[in-house]
């Protein structure tokens, strides 16, 4: 039988968590807060930063006791409910499939401006998520390379543009610092917290890490730290290029900055660094769901061929899968309101992490088996902070929110119905809390089997 083989290193756990966060945010997504926020989308970045740091702490608790296969879903699975694993893998799943069929069109969007064609972009899209979904297939080891290959490329790209916009850069621009007021700048922080939202896009991979029980707190934590700062830089930059305004009405955003400088060569190496930023957010999104698809079919939440694996130690199955299912809402999903319903999707399944790493904290210390370097005021933090931000996101995506959580619930109901007489309906209803995989950390190893 083939099994997930750990190696991946933490260099290439930070490289694929770096090409998840620093990706289309910064290269479409900072227009449309920028809109919203003004200059203050400075203060913006750093709010959604603090936000995604808290929640990451989180993440990096509990990966210290559960380091499993599945990220959000295994993680709350284990920590907290298994309802609670299910419905947040089920909802980081969605999320994640929305996003990579926008950054897809994005992508196409990217490429005709780098050749100045005026080909479909769903065309683009479509060959893009068949391409990065046979990287996947052919082994953990060739997506980490090619991954670590798009994020120096889109570091270098970044750091070109903030070198060369310094010269031009106008003070004025950022006079009118928050001309949406308090209200503005938060909204502007709700929209580019998807800038961030692949922090833990390491944490669906964790049996093909090496050590993982400390490389993927370290990636976590590295990879917000690194993109807030790049983050901020560019930003500012950006504004100072040209009015808040002008990037407001942009799908391009820093090549829009950097026309006004009037040099070619620059505008060549903007647009080459959206093409590969948004192939990396492609990659890794396949990679992460597919990830999150093969923990629920192992658990037989979902079917079970998601969790066949092939002679290169990768799930075909659920690669597949989620590449077909990106595909798909490719025709159901306008940019306009794409980043909203993603926000919202992740943002839920990061509300019931913070809570899961509550949780946790307290029943380790019933068991005496909590560290004192976590303390569970960080989460109780990220919590608040994620209803702040959700609470500034569109109507239209919080619908779309509800519409996702109600399918999954109704369908966890029904796989986990009552099949014989009420009064045995409980035990039919429980699913059992751990996952038949080999657990890590001090604090499972006495409690690793099935309830």
């Amino acid at each position: 039988m083939n099994t997930l083989s750990r190696s991946v290193t933490l260099l290439q756990a930070l490289m694929i968590n770096l090409g998840a966060i620093i990706g289309a945010g910064i290269f479409v997504i900072i227009g449309v807060a920028i809109g919203h926020a003004g200059p203050s989308i400075i203060v913006s970045i750093i709010l959604s930063a603090l936000i995604a740091v808290l929640t990451g702490l989180s993440f990096a608790e509990i990966a210290r006791h559960v380091a499993k296969e599945g990220g959000v879903y295994e993680y709350a699975k284990d920590s907290f409910r298994p309802f609670a694993g299910f419905i947040g893998g089920w909802l980081w799943t969605f999320g994640n499939i929305i996003a990579i069929a926008a950054v897809s069109l994005s992508m196409g969007g990217y490429v005709n401006i780098l050749f100045a064609t005026h080909i479909n972009t769903v065309y683009f899209a479509v060959a893009a998520i068949i391409a990065f979904a046979v990287i996947n297939i052919l082994g953990i080891k060739n997506s980490a390379k090619t991954i670590s290959a798009f994020v120096v490329i889109n570091i270098v790209v970044l750091l070109i543009f903030i070198v060369s916009g310094l010269s031009s850069f106008n003070p004025s621009n950022l006079a009118n610092f928050a001309p949406n007021g308090v209200t503005g700048t938060i909204a502007g922080a709700a929209i580019i917290f998807f800038a961030f939202t692949g922090f833990s896009r390491v944490t669906t991979i964790s049996d093909e890490v090496k050590d993982p029980e400390r490389t993927i707190p370290k990636a976590i934590i590295l990879s917000i730290i690194i993109s807030t700062v790049i983050y901020i830089a560019v930003a500012i930059v950006a504004v100072g290029l040209v009015p808040y305004s002008v990037l407001a009405n942009s799908s391009a955003p820093l090549s829009t900055a950097i026309k006004s400088m009037h040099d070619s060569i620059l505008a060549i190496i903007i647009a080459i660094g959206g093409v590969t930023a948004t192939a990396g957010v492609i990659l890794t999104g396949v990679l992460g769901t597919s990830r999150v698809f093969f923990a629920l079919g192992r658990d037989r939440e979902l079917p079970g061929f998601l969790s066949y694996i092939d002679r290169f130690s990768t799930p075909v199955n659920a690669i597949t899968i989620s590449a077909i299912l990106s595909v798909a809402f490719l025709l159901l999903v306008s940019f306009g309101t794409i980043v909203d319903s993603s926000n919202a999707a992740i943002l839920s399944a990061y509300f019931i992490i913070n809570v899961s790493a509550v949780y946790f904290y307290y029943s380790l210390k019933r068991e005496q088996q909590h560290e004192k370097r976590y303390i569970p005021a960080v989460s109780i933090a990220g919590i608040f902070g994620i209803l702040l931000i959700v609470s500034y996101l569109d109507i239209v995506s919080l619908e779309l929110l509800f519409g996702i959580a109600t399918i999954g619930t109704l369908y966890y109901i029904l796989r986990n119905a009552p099949v014989g007489r009420l009064k045995n309906w409980r035990k039919h209803f429980n699913v059992p809390r751990h996952s038949i995989v080999r657990d890590f950390g001090p604090s499972r190893q006495e409690t690793s089997a099935p309830e």
